[in-house]
């Protein structure tokens, strides 16, 4: 007994390994290990990013969350993206799959980024803006120059220095659970 269908092209094949690569693939968002140290600290940028996500009450260190807060202002254009990824697997598009999830990443780690800038954090202590940083020691060691404080610089933003620590946010998709 025929069916009366006619298969013209079989995308089974296609539609399984999209499906495969949507599934068996992780959107992380954040400071890697390897990131490398933080300028004129022992402690790496991840650390450092530590620190000031949850706080440090001993070290009298607010928290100033940037991570979650940042990915959650984003999350409508997030679970967009992660929308088109499925649509794309059930398309059979791995390219798709990878396009949107790469996407994702990256409207994740724009938004964190620009948390850095547009918070309600608590402001930077009188200490910290007035503090003049050293620029230069003797062969001894012993501070020879000092450099304009933040507030003489009118780096008043908390977490924004140089930059460092934001650029140090990234994005990987990353293969595997």
């Amino acid at each position: 007994m025929k069916s009366g269908v006619t298969v013209l092209k079989d995308k089974a094949f296609n539609l399984g390994k999209a499906l495969r690569d949507l599934t068996m693939q992780s959107v992380l968002v954040g400071i890697p290990g390897s990131a490398g140290p933080h300028d004129d600290s022992d402690l790496t940028n991840a650390e450092i990013g530590y620190i000031h996500e949850m706080g440090s009450p001993r070290r009298n260190i607010p928290a100033r969350p940037f991570l979650e807060s940042g990915i959650r202002a984003a999350q409508k254009q997030i679970v967009e993206q992660l929308r088109n990824a499925g649509t794309a697997a059930l398309e059979g598009s791995s390219t798709g799959v990878k396009h949107s999830l790469e996407k994702a990443g990256l409207v994740a780690q724009n938004s964190v980024r620009a948390h850095f800038v547009d918070n309600d954090w608590e402001p930077l202590a009188e200490s910290t803006l007035n503090r003049h940083p050293v620029t230069a020691r003797d062969d001894e060691g012993k501070p020879t120059k000092h450099g304009k404080s933040r507030q003489e610089r009118g780096a008043i933003n908390p977490l924004i220095d140089s930059s460092q620590l934001r650029k140090a946010v990234t994005y990987l998709v990353r293969k595997g659970r």
